[in-house]
């Protein structure tokens, strides 16, 4: 008999705009050896053990989840280096919540890895993923007495009251940005790429500390050039932009402890302006000064209070409708995935040579960067389905970000090359 697990509030911030952006976050891990496939499957099924919600279907009308057995089968496919599993079909409403290709290379293999946003956000996919590399490496012993929690109200609790008002934020700017299209859509030529800028650890580390100088946080950082580019690309100058904040982090340490693969993210909306031809440090302390008033007043709140109240009497499709208006797709979004832990992403004796990290793919003019950290290097990635020349604007704008951050930590801003 098939089990049936409630959903939780934050489940339902995910179901909306799927037909313009499908929900999912994703991991490649490009490999310098085999990975031992048996051992792979053994550890997949032992993880939905832990976790029941990734051999499920969603169901969209109760925000439930129908557990099946038959769905661990389906979740690792093995392919050949002439498949992008990017561009494959995945329906969350009849297949499982977690999709892994192990495509085998001379070189050694590459995981594709991807997780129903509806389910979880990028930090549950960490925690996720660290479960199935000790899986891999111990086997049984490594989900003993682990059982996933998705329960948001423990977090709720533990993250209190603000302690100054609130700023008046909307979710809805009076303006969306866009990046300048550059050719007209047609679907036969757009391809499903993603892209990725590596800083090594020795600028990246320049970079933070620089920005330490300044007070500024490394999310300040990545936030301050994304909005520098936004400016000078969109030719705009007040800008709004939406920044995930990760509520774990308000959990005391021994309830921290615990496995939530889950949706536990809400989101700051901040407002600032930016003049793309002012010096890297003043737009940081904007960027800065604007965030730490919305921590503060832990502005985050507004993006999720509403649903969290409301979840019990109202239908999913009025719980939609208030996700819309307090959480809605923005055609140009932000999200830093945080520190991915090397230590903890192991597979046995098969080293981890690159971790991209990212979220979901966006059709140009949308745009999304995600930022994220391995191994002390700085990774900015981007998902797109577009055109050949749409994926060199992308690429542009991520080197634009990149260069950005290196002048203003090696003090060449305004010198001439």
């Amino acid at each position: 008999m098939e089990k049936r697990i409630a959903g939780e509030p934050l489940n339902i911030l995910h179901t909306i705009g799927m037909k313009q952006l499908y929900p999912i976050v994703r991991m490649q891990l490009i490999f310098t050896d085999k990975l031992d496939v048996t051992r792979l499957k053994r550890a997949i099924k032992l993880v939905t053990q832990a976790v029941p919600q990734l051999k499920s279907v969603y169901n969209l009308a109760d925000n439930s989840w129908q557990v099946a057995e038959r769905l661990v089968e389906q979740i690792l496919v093995e392919i050949d280096d002439k498949t992008n599993p990017d561009a494959l079909k995945w329906d969350l409403f009849k297949e499982p919540q977690l999709k892994i290709y192990d495509q085998h290379l001379k070189t050694g293999d590459v995981l594709y890895i991807y997780l129903s946003h509806i389910l979880s956000d990028g930090g549950g996919f960490k925690q996720l993923i660290y479960l199935l590399a000790d899986c891999y490496n111990r086997g049984e012993a490594a989900i003993k007495g682990v059982q996933n929690d998705q329960d948001i109200n423990e977090i709720i609790t533990a993250i209190g009251t603000a302690s100054e008002k609130m700023p008046l934020r909307t979710d809805h700017p009076h303006e969306n940005y866009f990046f300048p299209e550059v050719s007209k859509f047609e679907p036969e030529t757009a391809k499903f790429e993603v892209h990725n800028f590596k800083i090594p650890a020795e600028f990246f580390s320049k970079m933070r500390q620089t920005a330490k100088l300044q007070t500024a946080t490394v999310n300040d950082l990545f936030l301050t050039a994304y909005l520098r580019t936004l400016a000078y690309y969109c030719d705009q100058s007040q800008l709004s932009l939406a920044c995930p904040t990760d509520l774990r982090q308000f959990l005391g340490q021994a309830a921290a402890q615990k496995l939530r693969v889950a949706n536990f993210t809400a989101r700051y909306n901040l407002t600032v302006a930016i003049d793309p031809n002012e010096p890297f440090a003043t737009s940081l302390l904007k960027v800065h000064q604007e965030m730490q008033q919305l921590k503060r007043s832990k502005q985050f709140l507004s993006s999720i209070t509403e649903l969290l109240t409301k979840y019990q009497q109202q239908t999913p499709t009025e719980l939609r409708q208030i996700a819309e208006a307090d959480y809605h797709i923005r055609p140009i979004s932000y999200t830093n995935l945080g520190i991915v832990d090397e230590k903890r992403l192991q597979f046995n004796q098969a080293p981890i040579k690159e971790c991209i990290f990212s979220g979901a793919f966006r059709r140009y003019p949308n745009y999304q960067v995600a930022f994220s950290s391995f191994k002390g290097d700085a990774q900015l990635v981007f998902n797109m389905i577009g055109t050949t020349q749409e994926q060199l604007v992308g690429q542009q704008l991520l080197t634009s970000i990149a260069a950005d951050m290196f002048n203003f930590a090696y003090g060449l801003e305004g010198k001439k090359k």
